[in-house]
């Protein structure tokens, strides 16, 4: 049986009433919001992973910019042990373990160490919960909080120094968010996480989708039915393409040299897959029938 925990916060924006650009503003709102529900979801796939989240608009206030809003988490059997009468107590963790999140952005913290310790105090908060008992606890997914930590950070990047955010909920206290505060480093997470690194190179044919007309992105492939995100790294025949010397279109191919760096946590879960390509081989023009 399927069970909805409810988790109220208020966010308020306090801004100068005669700023420019007031779009960034309600952009940033809609960032925030997004980003709080995607945290609050990771914090909850440590009761149940397969978690759903909705949230909602209970109220709006002008003046300061007050938006009154509720995530509603649907838990599903996965991870229950016993039946589980009230929701209350998963809806004070997330609260909880919310508010710990952000005090660690509030904070300006920002490396992996403080980030183990996050962990750490979401940990305690379960324990004083005694969630254990009714479901298969398990820690917080540490690059899944890292990320959903860095897309709240990222919300805030429209503001002014004169800007700010303040996060409450019913049962703890306001939390500031600013522009500026450090981001979280997640190649250092992967390297603090990983046990075993496997690079493997081989040369394939990518198809290519989307190709990076400015040379400081990636370019987006094709490759059998994945598809696939990758840096060129081959500088001699980047120049040529940004030069118009060599023409590529959507649906030509590139045969290429790539790099796959593997990373593995201590139990053999793959932590990340990254691939780049080192050296473009040739191409093979698109040729409709």
């Amino acid at each position: 049986m399927k069970k909805e925990v409810v988790s109220p916060f208020d966010i308020k924006l306090e801004f100068d009433k005669s700023t420019e650009n007031p779009s960034r503003l309600f952009q940033s709102f809609a960032e925030l919001i997004d980003s709080i529900s995607r945290l609050d979801t990771v914090i909850a796939k440590t009761v149940n992973t397969t978690v759903s989240a909705k949230i909602y608009l209970d109220d709006f206030e002008k003046g300061s910019l007050i938006a009154k809003l509720w995530n509603e988490l649907i838990l599903n059997d996965d991870n229950k042990i016993d039946d589980v009468q009230s929701s209350e107590p998963v809806s004070e963790y997330i609260e909880e373990a919310r508010a710990a999140s952000l005090n660690y952005l509030s904070n300006g913290k920002s490396s992996v160490t403080e980030l183990q310790g996050l962990n750490k105090e979401i940990k305690n908060i379960a324990d004083k919960k005694d969630l254990a008992k009714s479901f298969n606890y398990v820690d917080v997914d540490l690059l899944e909080l890292a990320s959903a930590l860095n897309e709240v950070n990222n919300s805030t990047d429209k503001l002014t120094d004169k800007e700010k955010y303040t996060v409450t909920s019913p049962n703890t206290d306001a939390r500031e968010l600013k522009a500026g505060t450090p981001k979280i480093d997640i190649e250092a997470v992967e390297n603090a996480l990983t046990s075993d690194t496997i690079t493997n190179t081989s040369q394939v044919y990518y198809k290519i989708k989307r190709p990076d007309f400015l040379g400081d992105s990636q370019w987006e492939f094709k490759f059998g039915n994945k598809n696939i995100k990758a840096k060129i790294l081959h500088e001699e025949w980047l120049t040529k393409f940004h030069n118009g010397e060599v023409v590529v279109v959507p649906g030509d191919s590139l045969r290429v040299k790539v790099k796959q760096v593997s990373k593995y946590n201590k139990n053999g879960y793959l932590i990340s897959d990254k691939i780049e390509i080192v050296e473009v081989l040739g191409i093979k023009r698109n040729k409709e029938e």
